[in-house]
């Protein structure tokens, strides 16, 4: 009986192992796939990448057409392969690839070593200028910046190449095809930081005293005002832009010109007051202040009138303006701070009255202490004071 009973367990026994050791065989046979297939594709992968670079370098012309085309979407394999494959046939595949992103065409414009391959990216640009405009003044290369110029259809465009491209090579081409364009050319002379481009500009319209004109009251560099000026110089007595002649009476550096100027100006006080406040000659700022000074009578502006008693050599002018501001505070008391005569300054207090507040400010803020003392004089006499106390008490 002791023996069956081993026997029987026994059995049991093996077939407990039997079962474990087929639950494991089912469960190895599910894993051992997967990784296999999980390793096979990733070496699929190296292995594809690795060969579709060799196949770029050194294959069969069809293959490696094929290849460029799987990698249409690859805009930054696409840029490198374009610059740098040694096959003309690649570089022109991978531009094809290119043709709407603006950016990268104008990478392969500015820097690419292969002069048939920036032609092809220009030629996709062609109708781009603020691309054009960036190759022209900033490809490594010559040939592709003139190409970029002569593919520029406006002149405004072509003025901007002109006047910031840092290669004189553009610059001089630009400016060259905008030689009829006076607005151009203007623009050129108002932008440019390259004194020789302005220079060269302002001579190229020198026979359009319009755009002269507009470039002697509009522009910003001195160089360029005083050769405009120069060029007028023998049309100052037919201009009948009021601006450009008061700009002339300014910064000319001929003294008939700038006599000239003033003398048509004669009517015009504003006119006049710029070129006295403005001019960078004392003959031009002496004249227009004698001109204004006649003409004190038709002057109705008060600032004016004041400038005339503060500044006029004339007694009799400087009398007849104070007269004209009685009421006048601000003028009156502008006058009493700052008129270097003191029969201005004194009868600019007289004008002032009663006016408390601006006898104050005087005593504190006239330049001059004569001026200062009568002022506060006038404030602390007893009525006055009185009267201003009382103001002040409610």
């Amino acid at each position: 009986m002791a023996i069956s009973s081993r026997k029987k367990l026994s059995l049991k026994e093996v077939r407990s192992n039997s079962s474990k050791k087929h639950k494991l065989l089912k469960s190895s046979k599910k894993k051992k796939p997967t990784a296999k297939i999980s390793s096979f594709k990733s070496s699929a992968d190296r292995y594809s990448f690795s060969h579709l670079a060799s196949v770029l370098t050194s294959g069969e012309r069809i293959s490696m057409l094929n290849a460029v085309d799987r990698l249409q979407k690859r805009a930054r394999i696409l840029v490198e392969l374009a610059c740098f494959s040694n096959f003309s046939f690649v570089r022109l595949a991978a531009l094809s690839h290119l043709n709407h992103d603006i950016d990268a065409l104008v990478e392969i414009a500015k820097y690419c070593q292969y002069s048939d391959t920036r032609a092809a990216a220009l030629d996709d640009l062609s109708a781009n200028n603020s691309a054009l405009v960036e190759i022209a003044c900033s490809s490594l290369f010559k040939d592709t910046r003139f190409s970029a110029v002569s593919l520029l259809s406006d002149n405004a465009n072509i003025a901007e190449v002109a006047s910031r491209s840092p290669n004189k090579d553009s610059r001089e081409a630009a400016l060259e095809k905008i030689s009829k364009d006076g607005n151009a050319l203007s623009k050129v002379a108002n932008d440019s930081s390259y004194k020789s481009m302005r220079a060269e500009a302002v001579r190229l319209i020198a026979a359009n005293k319009d755009a002269l004109c507009n470039l002697l009251v509009e522009c910003t560099h001195t160089d360029v005002k005083k050769e405009a000026a120069r060029l007028l110089s023998d049309s100052v007595e037919s201009l009948d832009d009021l601006d450009a002649l008061v700009e002339i009476a300014k910064v000319s550096s001929d003294s008939d010109s700038r006599c000239l100027a003033i003398g048509r100006l004669s009517y015009e006080p504003w006119a006049l007051r710029n070129i006295i406040q403005e001019s960078r000659y004392k003959d031009a700022k002496s004249t227009a202040l004698m001109l204004l000074s006649d003409s004190v009578n038709e002057v109705e502006d008060p600032e004016i009138l004041a400038d005339v008693a503060i500044m006029s050599p004339y007694e009799d002018c400087r009398t007849v303006a104070i007269e004209r501001l009685v009421g006048k505070s601000t003028a009156l008391l502008s006058i009493a701070n700052k008129s270097k005569f003191r029969d201005a300054r004194d009868l600019a207090i007289k004008k002032l009255g009663h006016d408390s507040e601006a006898l104050k400010t005087i005593s504190k803020l006239s330049k001059y202490t004569d001026t200062r003392k009568k002022a506060h004089v006038i404030v602390s006499d007893t009525e006055n004071f009185k009267h201003e106390l009382t103001r002040i008490l409610g």
